[in-house]
């Protein structure tokens, strides 16, 4: 059967491969964003698509979008954003939250919220614990990803909106803007042009990397799970840890670049290891990951080297590439 969903950031990495797969399937998708669409190069194909409905709007302010499934995957993914603008980024988890919730309170709609692995803090913990028993994390985007999670779990309680939680972990692959400073692409756009790897502190992090497709898959498998009576949450993500500078010379030598590896200052909040527990995505859900590191990496670097010679068949320097 068709339905109405409404994809909140559907212009990012993940909410973009999202709405493709849910066009695909036959739905009627809302790609709603402060975003434009055309910064999503995938979205571009499906423009005029006649089940695919662009919506500018701000998450912060409320929406009357009817649907019959929410996911909400607003929020500022800038890395520095958090800390340049602490304020907005608390109206974008929360505010976003709030007219979310709302919305599917009046629709009667079901919601999938995606929060982040940085609620646990340091620690890796069992997701069916609340996060302030995992940890705690001083980064602004942590703290408003956990007070969103508990609005989540407020209107599931005193409404009875069919809420559920995805806490992602790190995420990767083509579609990303060339200038996402997340860690995958920054470093396969840096290699590609030559210029200095950087991978702060020692590189000796331990973190995993999810192939977005099939973290979209377990984001509609938790969106398709029955009903428990209560909240459900999960972590999805990869399992398979690799050390920062091992990723990077990974990339430098995948790429066949000649770039230098450089290590700059350790961040205060890069936490020594962050691997997710999915032992509830795969009893709940049947979900796990099966797109291997080197695999997705290719595929990722495949597609920024295809938008790195279009800009350069527009003679564009590397400085306005990006």
């Amino acid at each position: 059967m068709q339905k109405r969903i409404a994809v909140l950031g559907g212009v990012g990495l993940i909410g973009t491969h999202l709405c493709l797969k849910l066009i695909e399937r036959g739905d009627v998708v809302y790609c709603v964003d402060i975003r434009d669409k055309a910064c999503s190069p995938l979205l571009r194909q499906v423009a005029q698509h006649p089940r695919f409905r662009y919506v500018r709007h701000n998450v912060t302010t409320p929406f009357g979008i009817r649907c019959d499934e929410i996911y909400n995957l607003a929020a500022p993914t800038c890395l520095q954003y958090s800390k340049s603008l602490p304020v907005e980024t608390l109206k974008v988890c929360m505010l976003g939250a709030v007219n979310a919730l709302d919305a599917a309170h009046t629709g009667h709609a079901r919601v999938v919220y995606a929060s982040s692995g940085n609620v646990y803090g340091p620690v890796v913990s069992d997701p069916t614990l609340p996060a302030a028993e995992a940890g705690t994390s001083h980064r602004t985007l942590a703290d408003g990803k956990r007070a969103a999670e508990a609005l989540h779990r407020a209107y599931d309680d005193e409404y009875g909106v069919d809420a559920r939680i995805a806490r992602i972990f790190n995420t990767y692959g083509y579609g990303a803007d060339l200038r996402d400073q997340r860690v995958v692409m920054k470093m396969v756009v840096e290699a590609l042009l030559g210029k200095e790897v950087v991978v702060n502190g020692s590189g000796e992090q331990l973190r995993t990397f999810c192939w977005v497709e099939d973290l979209v898959e377990g984001l509609i498998r938790l969106m398709e799970a029955p009903a428990l009576g209560h909240l459900r949450t999960v972590n999805l993500g990869s399992s398979h840890e690799i050390a920062i500078r091992a990723l990077a010379e990974k990339i430098v030598d995948m790429t066949g670049s000649h770039s230098p590896i450089v290590h700059t200052e350790a961040r205060l909040d890069d936490v020594r290891r962050r691997t997710p527990d999915l032992t509830a995505a795969r009893r709940d859900l049947g979900w796990m990951p099966h797109t291997p590191l080197a695999e997705g990496l290719r595929r990722t670097i495949d597609y920024a080297e295809m938008l790195l010679n279009e800009k350069r068949q527009a003679n564009l320097s590397w400085a306005e590439m990006l």
